[in-house]
């Protein structure tokens, strides 16, 4: 009987000096993503100017040109949420519109910086892009600025693939925002304008991107 326990309890104890003297291994899922961009930490943005010479993080120069690009004459109006009555989910059409406003000259800044060789410091002349900043204390200029950094935190990082390499995305705009509103973007580039009237229609900033340029991906930036 006692040979019986003992046999019984050295079965059961078993696991416990396996576990003891064998070092646990830890396996990585290869599909794991990791879903923090790596933009900010990889380079920084020198801009000339005439009160001098400053250097910026990738983020903050997409604020610059997201402001600068936006047509004169779209206004907009702080968290102007509404609710769609067919799926009864908040929706933010200037937010969606600011969005793909936003990825799209992500995008371009990137491309530009591999193009360039991926340098600690990109001459931001080098990207042939406008920027502007907005400095005036009015109200209006305090929403826009506002609406700007919300839109370009929400997509932090993210950009425009295809066949896993960032593209060129072209763009352009018109003098006045009615003259884009019965076309599509043809392909030709992303139509600052026609974006918005299509934001303002319900669609959101994936499917605004998706609609001018074809074979996507809308990717967080690794």
């Amino acid at each position: 009987m006692k040979t019986m326990m003992k046999l019984f309890l050295f079965m059961i104890s078993l696991p416990l000096i396996g576990s003891i003297l064998i070092k646990p291994t830890h396996t990585v899922n290869s599909t794991t993503k990791n879903d923090t961009s790596v933009i900010n930490s990889k380079f920084r943005v020198a801009v000339h100017e005439k009160r001098g010479d400053f250097c910026y993080t990738p983020e903050e120069i997409v604020e610059f040109m997201t402001a600068a690009q936006i047509p004169e004459d779209i206004v907009f109006r702080e968290s102007e949420d509404y609710v769609e009555m067919s799926s009864q989910s908040a929706y933010d059409s200037e937010q969606e519109y600011l969005k793909a406003l936003a990825v799209m000259l992500r995008t371009n800044l990137i491309h530009v910086w591999e193009r360039e060789g991926r340098p600690e410091t990109l001459d931001f002349e080098r990207t042939g892009l406008c920027i502007k900043y907005l400095r005036s204390d009015t109200k209006d200029a305090y929403i826009k600025r506002n609406e700007i950094k919300r839109a370009v935190n929400a997509t932090y990082g993210v950009v425009i693939t295809k066949e896993d390499q960032v593209i060129a995305a072209p763009f352009f705009t018109s003098s006045e925002s009615s003259m884009l509103t019965k076309q599509a973007g043809d392909g030709v580039g992303f139509s600052l304008n026609y974006a918005y009237y299509q934001a303002k229609k319900g669609m959101d900033f994936y499917k605004i991107l998706q609609s001018f340029y074809d074979g996507i991906s809308v990717v967080i930036y690794e």
